[in-house]
């Protein structure tokens, strides 16, 4: 059964960009000019099928995590992290605190259903990327999180600043697309520093009222290593993979931290296991 997951998540990762881009461009291309990724109609057929794939690795997320942390476990990380994430958004939209000042969400570039104007799309992207931090840090620590019985700080900071650095990578494409903006442009392509010390907070508090409510891990040793540590592979890749769309863009320093970064955890990898 893990083997089938695995090699349906992997076509999945492997699929998305080709199906993405021949939907936007009518071709697949490694590197596209700026001036060839406006938005247009074909843009938003394009994420109309983000929206679907973003959903489908959520659900296999979903069923990842009731086979290594349990339902009851997945279950509760899903709601305390989506409805902490949508809370911080709309507090974040409506009165600029926490994210470095106003900011509002361009629905007609962020598919599906929204509440108090924040896409659905956005927290439940969050979930996912959290939770595939969480998998890689338990590959590197050796279950660390999980099973500690008191509330290490150090334990639940790693997992909030490597998400802080995935925003330095993923943020600047998203505002340079204009699927948000701030009402005062901030000084990192457009983004407010204090937008990435708002997500380390609201990373931190979704893992610490995670542990304070999730039960005992019963991870199964038998379950197949690609498929136990899948999100956390995953993870390692992606900045490398959104540095593409950056250095697209002329965003050359978020496309270096995204190249430098997945080295950086690869390596941590290594390093840990030797």
């Amino acid at each position: 059964m893990e083997k089938i997951l695995v090699y349906i998540f992997f076509s999945l990762v492997i699929t998305v960009p080709f199906f993405y881009r021949n939907i936007r461009l009518g071709k697949f291309s490694w590197f596209v000019r700026k001036n060839n990724l406006k938005a247009n109609s074909d843009f938003i057929k394009a994420e109309r099928l983000r929206f679907f794939q973003i959903n489908i690795g959520y659900l296999y997320f979903l069923v990842h995590g009731s086979m290594v942390w349990g339902w009851l476990n997945i279950i509760t990380y899903a709601i305390i992290s989506f409805f902490i994430g949508i809370f911080m958004e709309i507090i974040g939209t409506k009165t600029g605190l926490i994210f470095g000042g106003k900011y509002k969400f361009d629905l007609k570039l962020l598919p599906g259903p929204s509440i108090s104007s924040i896409p659905l799309i956005i927290p439940l992207s969050w979930s996912g990327l959290i939770y595939m931090s969480l998998n890689y840090c338990d590959f590197v620590l050796g279950g660390s999180f999980y099973h500690s019985s008191n509330q290490n700080i150090i334990l639940l900071f790693f997992p909030s600043i490597l998400m802080v650095l995935l925003d330095l990578v993923l943020d600047p494409i998203a505002v340079d697309e204009k699927r948000w903006k701030w009402k005062k442009s901030g000084a990192y392509y457009g983004v407010p520093f204090l937008n990435f010390l708002g997500w380390l907070f609201t990373t931190f508090l979704i893992l610490f009222t995670f542990k304070l409510f999730k039960s005992d891990f019963k991870i199964d040793k038998e379950i197949n290593f690609f498929f136990m540590y899948s999100p956390g592979i995953l993870f390692c890749v992606l900045p490398a993979i959104a540095s593409r769309p950056c250095f697209e863009r002329g965003l050359k320093v978020p496309g270096l931290i995204g190249l430098v970064f997945s080295i950086g955890l690869a390596l941590v990898v290594v390093v840990s296991n030797n």
